[in-house]
């Protein structure tokens, strides 16, 4: 597989209005093509002939240039583009020479790529040091300890094919910002096709798998920040349960509260309230998130007390759900919680909470179910 890329243009002569096709290197391995380098050093790597009336333009291009013996990245920054396109479009680049280049010289100084002004800042650098390339045969002895390292984006890729399972996949994905690059899914799958035109049928499976496996964590990681956007509570509804707090000044009224709006003791809605409270002290307004503060200590018990009695509260719900004598009666010999305490207390606060809503028939239909509780209890005490 060559090293040294270009890529295919189509053209329009603004002399002739003639069309054609032509191509503009972008990506130069010194030491595989030092005519290439000669061009970059003359500046006309870039200027493409029309072959109809003979006049040359310019292609604004990028160039990517590589010297391995000197172990040198530069990148040529074509003229009037914005950093975070220069430096997507540079990320992209580095891919394709990294896929490139032969296992045993893909090192960690392929991941330090410095930026210059369009060829004659390359071309500058090259000069300056001499990065010409070692040319077929003048290449260096590699050390030892360059060969133990492998560059970022190498070794996202074998983690990714190390993954076991979506957990570890995800991890791979939050810890390996390289594989998060736009066009990261892309470039795999390109560089799986330019490996099997070689006929390096295995590394382009492996690419190929890579790509695979990226797209389906993305994939993954879209739908969990969905289902989490989904769960979250909206701002309206946070700053009115925020109010509802902090007019409930005892911890009747507080439970009152929770019976209305269980969604107080979800988690969702418990960090958004404590952020509401941060906000409220960002802004000097001390006594609402004092306020709020309090409360949400002691939501956070009655959470711990809810959890702690959730069958009583579910032995109530399926109570009040039965239509027939026979389903309360089963219930009743199902359920042993109802004969507590703790589930005439519930049904306290339920009817209380009924009425505090307006619904009077609700309420009264609570204040009999609980009343035939505690007949119930009284026989089963006698």
């Amino acid at each position: 597989m060559s090293i040294s890329f270009a890529e295919h243009v189509r053209l329009s002569c603004p002399r002739c209005q003639t069309e054609f096709a032509d191509e503009a290197y972008i990506i130069v391995d010194g030491g595989e093509r030092p005519d290439l380098v000669a061009r970059i050093l003359d500046d006309t790597l870039h200027d493409l002939r029309c072959p109809a009336c003979g006049q040359v333009g310019r292609v604004p291009a990028p160039l990517l240039f590589h010297d391995r013996r000197r172990q040198r990245v530069l990148f040529g920054v074509p003229p009037g583009m914005a950093e975070p396109e220069w430096r997507e479009l540079g990320q992209n680049l580095l891919w394709v020479l990294i896929g490139a280049l032969p296992e045993e010289v893909r090192l960690p100084y392929l991941g330090n790529v410095q930026a210059e002004a369009g060829l004659p800042g390359v071309a500058q650098i090259i000069r300056q040091e001499q990065l010409t390339g070692a040319g077929e045969g003048e290449s260096e002895e590699l050390n030892e300890e360059d060969n133990e390292e492998l560059p970022p984006i190498v070794i996202a890729i074998q983690a990714l094919l190390a993954a076991d399972g979506p957990a570890e996949l995800l991890d791979v994905l939050n810890s390996q910002p390289i594989l998060d690059q736009p066009q990261s899914v892309t470039i795999l799958q390109e560089l799986a096709g330019e490996a099997r035109k070689t006929g390096q049928a295995e590394v382009a499976r492996g690419f190929e798998r890579a790509a695979e496996l990226l797209t389906q964590v993305k994939q993954m990681r879209t739908q969990a920040q969905n289902t989490a956007a989904a769960t979250q509570p909206a701002p309206e509804a946070v700053e009115q349960l925020a109010f509802a707090l902090l007019r409930s000044t005892t911890g009747e009224e507080l439970a009152q509260l929770v019976d209305q709006h269980p969604e107080l003791l979800d988690e969702p809605m418990l960090a958004a309230l404590a952020s509401y409270a941060a906000e409220a002290r960002r802004q000097n307004k001390q006594r609402i998130a004092d306020g709020l503060d309090e409360r949400l200590a002691a939501l956070g018990e009655l959470q711990a007390q809810y959890h702690q009695q959730q069958p009583v509260l579910e032995a109530v719900q399926a109570y009040l759900e039965a239509d027939s004598g026979d389903e309360i009666e089963a219930i009743l010999l199902e359920r042993e919680e109802l004969t507590t305490d703790a589930a005439d207390q519930a049904l306290a606060r339920l009817g209380a909470s009924a009425l505090a809503d307006g619904d009077a028939d609700f309420a009264a239909f609570i204040g009999e179910r609980r009343a035939f509780l505690r007949q119930v209890r009284a026989a089963l005490e006698e």
